[in-house]
């Protein structure tokens, strides 16, 4: 794990590109609606059911991190919260994400908007589980063991 000098945030990476400053997940939060600031904060508590992480909050989000970025909560809307999970494949499940990016074939980022506490529901934990398991680099040791 690498740590900027500057900024003190965590990396994987040495050297790794990013917005160096002086970020608050208070600040993010700052001015948002109390429904969307409450979608946060739940989505959050959801998490750290699966397991810890840092929150990594930077200029345009706040990035959940393990061992990796693993999720992201993009942005605040009046009445729902933008999220991104990194998985290793593209999902074929349930959960109708808007937009999944392809990274090279090496990781799929998939966009998700969350409007209500029950759309984090079975399937969507699945995939929460998924994107954790990436954060913590498990795809690395299962190609190792193939």
């Amino acid at each position: 794990m690498w740590i900027c000098l500057n900024c003190g945030h965590k990396f994987y990476n040495k050297n790794q590109s990013h917005s160096c400053g002086n970020y608050s997940v208070d600040s993010f939060l700052q001015g948002k609606t109390e429904r969307s600031v409450d979608l946060f904060h739940y989505f959050i508590a959801q998490y750290r059911e699966i397991g810890p992480f840092e929150l990594h909050p930077v200029k345009t989000r706040v990035a959940l991190l393990t061992k990796m970025r693993f999720c992201s909560v993009n942005k605040l809307g009046n009445d729902f919260i933008a999220v991104h999970f990194v998985l290793t494949r593209p999902y074929d499940g349930k959960v109708r994400f808007h937009r999944i990016e392809n990274l090279g074939d090496r990781f799929f980022v998939h966009h998700l908007k969350i409007f209500n506490r029950t759309d984090l529901d079975t399937e969507v934990k699945k995939v929460m589980q998924l994107a954790y398991d990436t954060g913590n680099r498990r795809h690395i040791s299962r190609k190792s063991k193939d």
